[in-house]
């Protein structure tokens, strides 16, 4: 499951880069596109464009791109002449375009920005002429007539520049979103995984502490059977074989049992007879004390002693067959 969850984590950080670079190029595509008609609809009209109040009257048919659009008329010689944003806005600063691109009339390129980021920049040669405007005492207070070639005033440069950061941070912010996206699918995979997982192996859990409780000495817990399946085959066998557990333990407690009742028995009816036997040991001590004090006896005594010796004899020799008497290959087993 781990294994599996790298893999899709893996997917999604492919795919997430896929991404970018797709909407990067996307982005970069349709800047180009939109700088490209703005130039040439700059170009190929005359307008009046000021520092201060931006394009005058705007360009028939030209709609800028979003985002940081600058737009400076720079002389031949790379002096920046008059710089603007696109509807009146101070124009942000382009960076400084080398020759290779400024001969690249019609042509996109990025430039590298100083403090970081990149700009897509076009070049489109141009006519100007600056006018001051009339009651304007500030240094910005002028504009410029910028006409195509075919027109009079100066030679020069129109720059047209777009801050493609607003491009990065779109691609970042996407990035951003499938990212969050992924994540939130890959919990959500592993969350379902781990669920999937424990009911898969609950029957497995179930065995474990059955087998744990039956260890303990609980032989009567049983593992639940289910319907079908493996499962169903490892409760059936796991049953039969703490069935015979439990048989065997209770044959043997039981043949414990009855040794310890037999032996039991044995004891008393030892010790019974034991001491039924003392009083014809005690009459067979006295004939034989009495014939040794006495020496002699008469035929009479000697036999009347022999009777009583003989009744005793027997007496015990009963007694002794009374006695329970186990074979060996019979006797109970030992606790």
């Amino acid at each position: 499951m781990v294994t599996a969850l790298c893999l899709l984590a893996a997917g999604a950080a492919i795919i997430t880069g896929a991404c970018g670079l797709l909407a990067r190029g996307y982005l970069r595509g349709q800047a180009d596109q939109q700088l490209r008609a703005y130039a040439a609809r700059l170009a190929s009209h005359p307008f009046k464009a000021s520092p201060l109040y931006g394009i005058a009257g705007g360009v028939p048919g030209a709609t800028g791109p979003a985002g940081g659009l600058g737009i400076e008329v720079r002389a031949l010689a790379g002096q920046v002449v008059m710089r603007t944003g696109a509807a009146g806005r101070a124009g942000p600063v382009i960076p400084a375009v080398r020759a290779a691109v400024t001969a690249r009339e019609d042509q996109p390129a990025t430039v590298a920005a100083a403090g970081g980021g990149s700009w897509l920049v076009i070049t489109e040669p141009i006519r100007y002429r600056a006018r001051r405007i009339p009651y304007s005492y500030s240094a910005q207070g002028f504009y410029v007539v910028v006409t195509s070639t075919a027109g009079r005033g100066l030679a020069g440069t129109l720059v047209v520049g777009l801050d493609l950061r607003s491009a990065g941070h779109a691609v970042g912010r996407l990035a951003a979103t499938v990212l969050a996206i992924s994540g939130a699918a890959i919990l959500a995979v592993a969350c379902l995984a781990v669920m999937l997982s424990r009911a898969l192996l609950r029957p497995v859990t179930q065995a474990e502490r059955t087998l744990t409780a039956a260890a303990a000495g609980q032989l009567s817990c049983r593992v639940p059977e289910r319907r079908g399946g493996d499962a169903r085959r490892l409760a059936v066998s796991l049953n039969a074989m703490l069935d015979q557990l439990e048989h065997a333990f209770r044959t043997r407690a039981a043949a414990e049992e009855a040794a310890r009742r037999s032996r039991g028995q044995l004891c008393r009816d030892i010790a019974d007879a034991g001491h039924q036997m003392r009083k014809p040991l005690s009459v067979v001590r006295g004939i034989a004390d009495a014939y040794r004090r006495s020496g002699r006896v008469s035929a009479g005594d000697l036999d009347r002693m022999m009777r009583r010796l003989a009744d005793e004899t027997a007496h015990m020799a009963a007694l002794a067959d009374a006695l329970p008497v186990t074979p060996r290959d019979q006797q109970p087993p030992q606790p």
